[in-house]
């Protein structure tokens, strides 16, 4: 088990890492007199997740415990509105501890349902995909959807600490790991200036690799955001591949044939490589590299001539954006990312255009 600061927050990452669960609450608890501690689980999910929770963790038997559908879907205020009366009806207070745990979405919606009761309760994060370990487990970012615009009601507020522990990841399907790697893999092009699609490969056949990838991407998130809570600066990197990945999602949410983030993002990085070669010299040879690697594990994201323009709306109205400008996160190289590039809906448009068509189909 490894221990990573970030800022105030405390993350305990590895096999073990929720034996130190108990802890944590029985410490907060003592140092806070009449406190208590709640924990919200992902609806779905809880058959699964729960009694791995309470073996690590039995004092929590005694908790009083609330379930949230959490799925993309159902990523909106209106969610949250009846677990709010719920919270009120049961007189939580601001020294109520919330115990967050689930997926991705849950963990945006729990911490962003915390920060606004009562103007913030403290929460502790358990991320049980690998997407959510991955993605949510550093940063401290929470959020909500409006309409078809992903996380675009939202706070920065860390939680107290995040207990990423493997042994959920038991209770995972093969295509919710797959959406994981896809934000472990997003952490290598940013980070790692000696990255190679051949190796990067491991990360979806060799499970020990994997950990190490794991480890490798809360660690450099960490650090990012302890240089950059409020994504003003180099924070803004951690959204290669989203800025075309959200923009997947929302259709494919639309259409109703919903795909996963991280199969969203997948999709959104090659985008945003071939945009790279364009603007800032990437390589056409390592696009093609890692497209040949995206299109194996992945797939391909198919949409009409006609989604273009909902796909450029998407894009227009994302939170990161100013303007009618779009800033993609590009790369010059690997572990070299521009950030601060404005890209004109037209280049945009063009992108889209550019991919292999087949039947009047687009291929991402």
């Amino acid at each position: 088990m490894k221990t990573i600061k970030d800022q105030d927050c405390t993350i305990y990452a590895g096999e073990g890492s929720l034996s130190q669960l108990q802890g944590e609450v029985a410490r907060y608890l003592a140092a806070e007199p009449d406190a208590t501690c709640v924990v919200l689980c992902e609806q779905a999910a809880a058959k699964k997740i729960f009694p791995v929770l309470l073996r690590a963790c039995p004092s929590l038997r005694r908790c009083k415990r609330y379930f949230l559908p959490a799925t993309e879907a159902q990523k909106h205020i209106e969610t949250l509105l009846p677990l709010w009366k719920q919270w009120a009806d049961d007189k939580l207070d601001r020294k109520t501890l919330v115990i967050n745990l689930g997926g991705g979405v849950l963990c945006d919606m729990g911490g962003f349902a915390a920060s606004l009761f009562k103007r913030g309760l403290p929460f502790i994060n358990i991320p049980t995909t690998l997407l959510a370990m991955a993605d949510a487990s550093a940063g401290g970012k929470t959020a909500v959807d409006l309409g078809e615009i992903k996380n675009i009601l939202g706070s920065f507020n860390r939680p107290r600490a995040v207990f990423v522990d493997p042994v959920f990841l038991k209770t995972l399907p093969a295509r919710e790991m797959l959406s994981g790697m896809a934000e472990i893999l997003k952490m290598q092009c940013i980070c790692r200036t000696d990255f190679s699609v051949q190796r990067a490969e491991k990360i979806f056949t060799d499970p020990e690799y994997l950990n190490e990838a794991l480890l490798f991407a809360i660690k450099n998130k960490a650090l990012i955001t302890q240089q950059d809570f409020k994504e003003e600066n180099i924070r803004k990197t951690l959204n290669f591949g989203h800025t075309f990945g959200h923009a997947f999602e929302a259709l494919a949410l639309r259409k109703k044939h919903p795909i996963s983030h991280g199969e969203a993002v997948a999709h959104g990085m090659v985008c945003e490589l071939y945009l790279s070669c364009r603007k800032c010299g990437f390589t056409r040879a390592r696009f093609e590299s890692f497209a040949r690697l995206i299109n194996a594990r992945y797939g391909s994201f198919t949409y009409t001539e006609k989604d273009i323009p909902a796909l450029l709306n998407y894009m227009v109205n994302d939170k990161k954006n100013k303007g009618r400008k779009i800033y993609p996160v590009l790369l010059s190289d690997w572990g070299k990312c521009v950030f601060d590039k404005a890209v004109f809906p037209l280049v945009i448009e063009k992108t889209l255009h550019d991919n292999t068509k087949k039947n009047g189909r687009y291929n991402a």
